[in-house]
């Protein structure tokens, strides 16, 4: 998702948003935080344009995102004289949950049994779109490739995704989709090393780390734009993550440990940055701010 928020995470300055990040993906950052409850009053437009513009973005890039929000059905406005507040759709409150189940989830699966997803795809040779298109889905799916048109996962349970991704390309991919074990299983690390970069992904935990060690929120703005860049790039690294059962990881695996430290800092910085957003509805609950669009 440059598109991580590098300079996202460090107090004593205005945080920023990296290059690259739309100012609805921040914004559903901000309503899972805040109105995702069932009895949340939802929150004032300028509220949600005062919260995006502390991230970083402008005016225009903010009114844009609540009402494309609301375009997609995930927002649903609700007039008080010229005010608005914004609640979420049942369709946006399930979408959010959802995203915010995969960021919380706990650490990888501990009982794998040795069962490994094998997908052999044949498509176009010439086609370098299509291959592009298909290496990104399933990149994404966290499927690694050890070999040309050859695509493996740890979890069987991803072969419905895996035909998913097939399905969309069109005709002129195919795939065929087995199960199985390794005969040696020693040969394991040997394969996970070959499709995929483990080393450059705990490196990017480790960075994740480093940032986040040089973090001490000041004040309550710098608590919540702290608090929201760190859960985007988080996001991030578990896009780029397939998710790896420990036993196919290396001993010092960064990937546990980072995971951790997010949890804890999400914790400790969740009064200082709830007192930013609290403050700014009472402040602009008084207000008569524009809605967007007008």
């Amino acid at each position: 998702m440059a598109d991580e928020p590098s300079a996202g995470l460090r107090a004593g300055r205005r945080l920023t948003p990296a290059r690259g990040p739309s100012a609805r993906a921040y914004l559903l950052f901000v309503l899972g935080e805040y109105i995702l409850d069932e009895d949340s009053p939802g929150a004032w437009t300028q509220t949600l344009l005062d919260a995006l513009s502390l991230l970083g973005f402008e005016e225009n890039a903010a009114r844009q995102a609540v009402t494309r929000s609301a375009s997609a059905g995930w927002l649903a406005s609700q007039r008080s004289g010229r005010r608005a507040r914004w609640l979420l759709t049942p369709a946006g409150r399930e979408y959010i949950t959802v995203a915010k189940r995969r960021i919380f989830s706990p650490g990888p699966d501990h009982d794998w049994t040795g069962d490994w997803l094998i997908m052999l795809t044949s498509l176009p040779e010439n086609n370098r779109v299509l291959r592009h298109r298909l290496r990104t889905a399933l990149g994404w799916a966290g499927f690694g490739s050890p070999a040309p048109d050859v695509w493996i996962s740890p979890h069987p349970s991803h072969a419905k995704e895996a035909r998913e991704v097939i399905g969309s390309l069109g005709a002129d991919v195919q795939a065929t989709i087995m199960h199985a074990q390794l005969d040696n299983p020693q040969e394991r690390h040997r394969l996970v090393t070959q499709a995929w970069d483990v080393g450059d992904l705990d490196a990017r935990y480790q960075a994740f780390m480093a940032e986040l060690a040089a973090v001490t929120p000041t004040s309550a703005a710098d608590a919540f734009t702290a608090r929201l860049h760190m859960l985007y790039r988080w996001r991030r690294l578990l896009l780029a993550d397939p998710g790896l059962p420990p036993m196919l990881l290396p001993q010092d695996w960064s990937g546990e440990q980072a995971r951790r430290r997010m949890t804890d800092r999400y914790v400790a910085w969740q009064r200082l940055a709830s007192e930013w957003w609290n403050a700014r509805e009472d402040e602009r609950g008084l207000a008569q701010p524009e809605t967007p669009g007008r």
